[in-house]
């Protein structure tokens, strides 16, 4: 079984706390492999399917990072170059700040010919943002595989024409969107995981993968649901690599 993965490939920038202004904090600082297209891989691997990540990096040592952190799980990396520096996500206590860098020119040239798997899975990132947007939908449109799945990242990109039979939101997503259940086959909560969450990432990411997983392994939805709010949960109390 394969996913493939298309969308954020980032160096994620975590620390244990957020200092007050003009103070110099010491804390745990932590340095890895992210973005929400690495996330997914990652979580398939670990559920022992196949991966594969599509997405751009920049020319510089958080590239090389991630890329040994892909070839090191044995998953197949699909990454475009580009002179802009790899996108980097800094969360600092609950407060994040992105820097897409070199996602927001994901390119439809980026895309392996065939794309094909068992599941896709574009994230709504790529979606959102102009210069990555035909991309995304490139790849939904170009899929050789029985699955297909966006995970919105905002309510607005419900309102977007794409086609895709699965589709992940959180409960504030998806309250403000309405008909989601109308366009789409399949749509999950994929904050519906039971835990307070201790980790600013990935725990979207975990459920999304291991959800497709299981229904690309012949789980039925109630089945892939509780699959992937074990993997959610576990992803949400992450504290260490």
């Amino acid at each position: 079984m394969k996913l493939v993965t298309v969308g954020d490939v980032m160096v994620d920038v975590v620390a244990d706390r957020l200092p007050r202004p003009a103070e110099r904090a010491h804390g745990t600082v932590r340095l890895r492999a992210g973005g929400s297209a690495v996330n997914a891989a990652l979580i398939a691997r670990s559920l022992g399917a196949d991966a594969q990540v599509v997405g751009r990096v920049g020319r510089d040592p958080a590239a090389e990072l991630i890329l040994g952190t892909l070839e090191g799980e044995g998953i197949e990396a699909s990454l475009g170059r580009d002179e802009l520096a790899t996108g980097t996500a800094v969360a600092l206590g609950g407060a994040v700040v992105a820097d897409r860098g070199a996602n927001a020119r994901l390119s439809p040239d980026d895309l392996p010919s065939p794309l094909r798997g068992d599941a896709l899975l574009v994230s709504g990132f790529a979606l959102f943002q102009d210069g990555s947007r035909e991309a995304g939908i490139a790849a939904l449109e170009r899929f050789e595989g029985e699955w297909t799945a966006v995970d919105l990242a905002s309510a607005r990109l419900a309102r977007l024409d794409f086609d895709a039979r699965v589709v992940f939101a959180t409960q504030a997503e998806a309250a403000a969107v309405q008909g989601l259940e109308d366009r789409y086959e399949i749509v999950c909560l994929k904050d519906d995981y039971g835990v307070e969450r201790t980790s600013p990432f990935g725990a979207g990411d975990a459920f999304a993968a291991a959800f497709l997983v299981a229904l690309a392994d012949g789980a039925g939805r109630d089945e892939a649901a509780r699959r992937a709010r074990d993997a959610a949960a576990k992803a949400a109390l992450r504290t260490r690599d």
